[in-house]
């Protein structure tokens, strides 16, 4: 047996679920404490019932941390329970679309903690060939045109995301990549809650192993989607020097917030406030559980934070849910998570070209036919068929 075809253990719900609802239970009691810690406050004031309502306090509080108590107690035994429940149904084969896009979303919203507290449920970062796991076939992936495209996708999805419903006549890119310009296609999955510059790290690792799997390979072409675009733009500027490098010919960024998102910089305001009352407090302690990933969206990866490699061809796809994408409302509600100043990244760089889309929303983006034809016009440009 391979180091890749160790077993590893079952994802697992049942423990992410319990350690959350447990945390939750504890901001609840808080609120609970704060809330009828100003009600018995304000009776004290009064002389005339301020000894029975300190009274009543006291046997509140006991109450109230008991019951408080007794729900975590059966919650660690339900989830005990579910725990050896799932994993003696669980099956030896793969996650079907439904399950890993669940397992997607919950890692985009606390994957960090997942991954800090070693839950089987915390996905690594992993590269597939239609559905076929790299681990199996890294070795003996077969590039028949030496050249290989790589789809990342964005928050709290998975590669799934990037293959349209059979029945809905939208463009598949991958397939479209493969029969138009004879690229194998690979998508990546990973974790959506680490930091953005862990999995670009990881990204870079991946790609570096992959060069040594197929030293024939030529060229490699990345394709990402909202943070997947971010992930890749960030690994490119840690790879200064490596073979991978070298062989990357462009990066196409589809909505990527490279400045940032609105809706993350709302949340962090959101939480300001949350913080700033004693009731509201243990609300805004849960919020701020969310990961990493999330908060790294403030911001994006920055304007300056790092330096792009002038060899590597950098394109941004922006869209804006108005019809007019240049209309005052196309450019402050973008495409509803992200707005065009960020997806595009509006300054001087070498070796980037840009383009707009109206009457798009962020999701959209993924398998649409003007967003096809302005990426199929992007390779198209230089693209030198292999003889």
């Amino acid at each position: 047996m391979s180091k890749h075809d160790k077993p590893k253990p079952k994802p697992s719900y049942a423990p992410a679920l319990q350690r959350g609802l447990h945390e939750v239970s504890h901001q609840v009691e808080a609120m609970h404490r704060a809330i009828a810690g100003k009600t018995f406050g304000a009776l004290k004031q009064v002389p005339v019932v301020a000894q029975p309502a300190a009274l009543i306090e006291s046997i509140h509080d006991a109450v109230s941390a008991g019951v408080h108590a007794a729900v975590r107690l059966g919650n660690r035994g339900f989830f005990s329970l579910a725990g050896e429940a799932e994993r003696a149904l669980a099956s030896d084969a793969p996650p079907g679309p439904r399950e890993s896009g669940l397992r997607a979303a919950i890692n985009g919203v606390f994957g960090d903690h997942l991954a800090a507290h070693g839950e089987a449920l915390a996905t690594p970062m992993q590269l597939f060939e239609r559905g076929r796991h790299s681990a199996a076939v890294l070795d003996h992936l077969h590039i028949p045109q030496r050249r290989v495209c790589i789809f990342l996708h964005g928050l709290a999805c998975d590669e799934h995301c990037w293959v349209p419903d059979a029945d809905s006549g939208e463009p598949d890119y991958g397939t479209r990549v493969h029969a138009d310009f004879g690229y194998t296609v690979l998508y990546l999955r990973y974790n959506s809650g680490l930091p953005i510059a862990d999995n670009a790290n990881a990204f870079a690792e991946l790609l570096q192993t992959l060069c040594a799997a197929q030293p024939s390979l030529q060229e490699i072409l990345l394709i990402g989607h909202s943070m997947g675009g971010l992930i890749a733009r960030c690994a490119l500027w840690q790879g200064a020097g490596s073979p991978w490098l070298a062989r990357t010919r462009m990066l196409i960024c589809l909505g990527s917030p490279q400045l940032g998102s609105p809706l993350e910089r709302l949340g962090m305001v959101t939480n300001r406030l949350l913080d700033s009352f004693d009731v509201t407090a243990p609300i805004g302690a849960i919020a701020r559980r969310r990961s990493a990933g999330i908060r790294d969206l403030h911001d994006g990866i920055g304007a300056d934070a790092g330096q792009d490699p002038p060899e590597v061809e950098l394109r941004f796809l922006g869209a804006t849910i108005a019809e007019d994408s240049d209309s005052a409302l196309g450019k402050l509600v973008g495409d509803g998570l992200v707005t065009p100043d960020s997806a595009l990244a509006e300054r001087p760089r070498a070796n980037i070209a840009r383009a707009q889309l109206g009457g798009l929303g962020h999701m959209a983006m993924l398998h649409e036919a003007r967003v096809w034809q302005q990426v199929r016009t992007w390779i198209a440009e230089g693209f030198v068929p292999t003889a």
